[in-house]
């Protein structure tokens, strides 16, 4: 038996997952951790494959391959591979939803959408520009801004009576927008459902320019928000499907690429190069 660790370097949290391979087509995830990500990348990576080894009860020297994932991919020195995080996304959600052709990842620092064909190879994939406005960065500050916790940001907005709609494309006029609304009274329920339906309508944006055809799942740390998912299926006329653990979905991607180079390595594949790290690209 096999193990290998995921990590996923995020731009809010870095997230590891530990699992184990026997042969079979199935993956035994053996324990999950994570730590805030900070300016040390490879510390916030240590700290969050130690609390994954803790919960599998397992040693660092049990690890046989490492795969990473996320922003800070390449900052973690005791990787044996790296990865895009629209290959490992759409390759964990593939996996837990094998019809899967569609994938929107909404994370701290950006959103992706991006499309697979019969295969689930990735076919086509769109991000956002590099502004908070279109990412979950924006929802914490916003957040931060109301005196709330990031944790009641999804249950309150589903409260929401008369949304209020954020329209300026750029974080910074989007949070005077909010300090209008406040002023004027505007209920916090109502700003945080408008917050949410800005992000859903530039989502489902990006979802049709990249080729949306069929089923949507939704990844990544937003994904946690009740708001957000009830606001894109009221956008798209259809169901999202999320993910139990949806923000450690790349690096269940990472974990499962991760086995399959190191099939690859132990079977002498001539095509797979073990000299430094690979880089994992969108096919």
């Amino acid at each position: 038996m096999r193990l290998v660790a995921g990590i996923d370097c995020g731009a809010g949290f870095t997230k590891v997952v530990v699992a184990a391979r026997d042969g079979s087509a199935q993956l035994s995830i053996l324990g999950k951790g994570r730590s805030k990500s900070g300016v040390n990348v490879e510390a916030a990576a240590v700290s969050a494959l130690k609390a994954a080894l803790a919960e599998a009860g397992l040693k660092r020297d049990d690890i046989h391959y490492t795969a990473t994932t996320g922003f800070g991919r390449y900052g973690v020195s005791f990787r044996d591979i790296q990865i895009t995080e629209i290959t490992s996304g759409a390759r964990g959600a593939r996996y837990l939803f094998p019809g899967c052709r569609c994938v929107l990842d909404m994370g701290g620092q950006s959103t992706r959408a991006i499309t697979m064909n019969e295969a689930g190879k990735v076919r086509n994939f769109k991000t956002n520009d590099k502004c908070a406005a279109g990412s979950g960065m924006f929802i914490a500050r916003a957040a931060k801004y109301l005196e709330i916790s990031l944790e009641e940001v999804g249950g309150l907005s589903l409260r929401a009576t008369n949304p209020q709609p954020i329209s300026s494309v750029c974080a910074v006029l989007a949070e005077t927008e909010i300090i209008n609304h406040v002023s004027a009274g505007v209920s916090v329920e109502n700003i945080l459902r408008g917050i949410h339906d800005s992000l859903a309508d530039r989502a489902v944006g990006m979802l049709k320019r990249a080729g949306m055809d069929g089923e949507v799942v939704l990844i990544g740390g937003v994904a946690l928000q009740a708001g957000i998912v009830e606001s894109l299926q009221q956008k798209l006329g259809a169901k999202v499907y999320v993910p139990a653990d949806c923000d450690y979905v790349c690096a269940l991607g990472a974990a499962l690429l991760g086995h399959k180079r190191l099939a690859a390595k132990e079977n002498s594949n001539p095509e797979v190069s073990t000299a430094q790290p690979a880089l994992e690209t969108p096919a």
